[in-house]
């Protein structure tokens, strides 16, 4: 079972391309840990944060993650 998170296509897709500093800024974690977060470089996420990211991109959780079959 495999996970994938699919922030950077959003953050690229997004009108104002946020840099990943202002995104970790927005949801109060820092710069690296968003980094991290972003490159699938960490083993969870938090509900508070996906709804964080949720309604800065409009999206839902199904936008953000992923789930495939290994």
């Amino acid at each position: 079972m495999a996970v994938i998170i699919r922030l950077k296509e959003l953050r690229e897709k997004h009108p104002n391309t946020p840099s990943q500093r202002a995104l970790g800024d927005y949801l109060g974690i820092a710069e690296g840990n968003y980094r991290k977060l972003e490159n699938g470089h960490t083993k969870s996420i938090t509900i508070e944060t996906l709804d964080r990211l949720c309604k800065f991109f409009n999206c839902t959780t199904n936008d953000i993650l992923e789930y495939v079959n290994d």
